[in-house]
C-alpha cells in the first residue's frame, strides 16, 4: 500500500493509514521588485545575489483509517501526534522514493464518523527536495591530468572533496594544490547542469554532494 515515510515511520505499515489525497505545493519565488517613477515596468532585484531564492513549500496529506471505532481512533490519533507533531524530519513519498523533503510536521486536524477516521498531516518544508542517495564521483590519477564532469540539480552545492596523494584542482579561475585530507572549498560551488573540474597529479579525488531540485 502506497503512503508516506515520516522519518522512519511509514504511514501505512506503521499505523495502517490509507493515503487518500496529497498536495505538494511549488515553493514561491522571493520576488523583489521596485517601482521606478517615470520609467516603464519595474526594477527586478530578485537575482541581485546571484540566483532567485524561494520560500518554504507546503505539503499536505489526508489519510483514512477504515473499520476503527471511536476510542481506537482517538488512541491512534494520540499515537501519531506523539510520533510526528511539531518535529522536523525527512519525508519521503512512495511515489517519489529517490527524493526526500525536510520540514516541520504538524497534525492539522482529525475527524471520525462511524467506523471511518481521517487525519490530515502537513509539512512546512524547505523549498528544495533532496536526493536520498548522495552523488559520489571518484577520480584516480597516475601522474596525469583530466577533466571531470560533475552533474548537479537546481540547488547550488559545495561538494566535500577527499584527497589521497597529491592532487591539483582547477575550477574556473580557482586553482588548488591539495594533499591528503578532506576539503570543503567554498569557491568550488556546483551549479545546475554539468560542472567541469580539471584534476591532475597522482592519487585520488572523491567528490561527494547531495543534489537538490524543485
Amino acid at each position: 500500500m502506497k503512503g508516506v515515510l515520516f522519518g522512519g515511520k511509514h504511514s501505512y505499515y506503521e499505523w495502517g493509514l490509507i493515503l487518500q489525497k496529497k498536495e505538494i505545493q511549488a515553493p514561491e519565488p522571493k520576488i523583489n521588485q521596485i517601482e521606478i517613477e517615470g520609467s516603464d515596468g519595474v526594477l527586478d532585484l530578485s537575482e541581485f545575489f546571484g540566483e532567485v531564492k524561494f520560500k518554504n513549500r507546503s505539503l499536505s496529506f489526508q489519510f483514512a483509517k477504515m473499520d476503527i471505532h471511536q476510542e481506537g481512533f482517538l488512541a491512534l490519533y494520540s499515537l501519531v501526534q506523539n510520533e510526528l507533531h511539531g518535529k522536523v524530519m525527512e519525508v519521503i513519498l512512495d511515489d517519489d522514493p529517490s527524493y526526500y523533503y525536510r520540514g516541520r510536521v504538524t497534525i492539522n486536524e482529525w475527524k471520525s464518523e462511524k467506523n471511518l477516521g481521517q487525519i490530515v498531516i502537513e509539512v512546512d518544508a524547505e523549498p528544495y527536495k533532496y536526493k536520498v542517495q548522495e552523488t559520489v564521483a571518484v577520480v584516480e590519477l597516475l601522474n596525469e591530468s583530466m577533466d571531470v564532469s560533475l552533474p548537479n540539480g537546481r540547488k547550488k552545492v559545495v561538494p566535500t572533496i577527499d584527497i589521497t596523494g597529491n592532487v591539483n584542482l582547477t575550477f574556473g579561475v580557482n586553482y588548488y594544490a591539495l594533499t591528503e585530507g578532506r576539503y570543503v572549498l567554498p569557491a568550488v560551488r556546483l551549479e545546475e547542469g554539468e560542472n567541469i573540474i580539471t584534476v591532475s597529479g597522482t592519487g585520488t579525488a572523491t567528490f561527494t554532494y547531495r543534489e537538490g531540485g524543485l
